[in-house]
């Protein structure tokens, strides 16, 4: 069965974490995705158990930095999986085979599900060169982040026949996909923004992955313009609000009948194609949650 969960960098950093934590638990998330670097120690995680959030990981790995401590710290926190972009585009094949094959390897030792996620200046920039990676890798999994790809090829509805089958043939390998829209410009845009026709697009994608993946995670990602991601106006005040786009993004998973273990406790109540209503007031009563760094 799918599962549902959001970025921890989506929300203020400046809130305490017990209180991201319980925003995130109250919007009907089952899980919180938190970062994980190789150098620092593990932080105190026992606060996501505490509201009924299990744990996923996301990290960035250097060339020059060995992997275990990634999944060191993953296990001991109790995390379910563990999500990381790869650097090493400019390496050649057998480079890139020798740390996907450690990776696998940590994966099965540590008993952690991992996936190599798609992003721009990683070793996953290239889509084509992703395909054969997948091929010479029959047990990679990715996590789709999409986004990035769109923007590198400009893609805007409709999609071009050869990039969608190529964007398709990833969806069926993603163990994780981290939900975002564009509009092939910018790697994140305003869900309303989005032109319906491009949104379709991304949503018949992200089917494929559900289709081929049962226990998929779905991740809302969406992050700040301290990432450079989310957009400011000339007056420097942020275009929209991520935090609803989160829940937008929520809604359309349970129009795609993805039954979390939260919503499927509450599916008595829940609407058709949204969250339930106690969940969606409690999320709305804390305002518009805009991360600042």
């Amino acid at each position: 069965m799918p599962r549902l969960h959001c970025s921890l960098l989506t929300l203020p950093a400046d809130l305490p974490l017990t209180e991201r934590l319980t925003r995130i638990a109250q919007a009907g998330f089952d899980g919180v995705q938190m970062p994980l670097t190789v150098a620092s120690g593990l932080p105190d995680f026992s606060a996501a158990a505490e509201v009924g959030l299990t744990l996923s990981g996301c990290a960035h790995l250097p060339e020059d930095l060995p992997a275990e401590p990634l999944f060191e710290h993953a296990a001991a926190a109790g995390m379910v999986s563990l999500n990381a972009q790869v650097d090493g585009y400019w390496r050649d094949d057998s480079w890139q085979d020798a740390r996907i094959r450690e990776l696998l390897t940590l994966s099965e030792m540590y008993a952690l599900p991992f996936f190599l996620e798609t992003h721009r200046h990683r070793l996953t920039q290239d889509l084509r060169r992703t395909l054969g990676l997948l091929d010479r890798h029959p047990d990679l999994l990715l996590c789709g982040d999409f986004s990035h790809y769109t923007v590198m090829a400009e893609l805007r509805a409709p999609w071009p026949r050869e990039w969608a089958e190529a964007l398709h043939t990833l969806a069926r390998r993603c163990g994780e996909l981290h939900l975002r829209l564009n509009n092939g410009q910018n790697v994140q845009d305003p869900v309303p923004a989005v032109d319906p026709a491009q949104r379709a697009e991304f949503h018949d994608l992200w089917s494929t992955a559900l289709g081929s993946t049962p226990d998929l995670l779905l991740t809302t990602e969406l992050l700040p313009a301290a990432f450079g991601y989310d957009q400011l106006g000339l007056d420097g005040a942020p275009i929209g609000d991520i935090w609803t786009d989160t829940l937008d993004l929520t809604a359309w998973a349970a129009r795609t009948e993805v039954v979390t273990d939260r919503t499927r406790r509450d599916a008595d109540t829940r609407p058709p194609g949204g969250l339930r209503p106690d969940a969606r007031r409690q999320a709305a009563a804390h305002g518009p949650g805009r991360a600042r760094h």
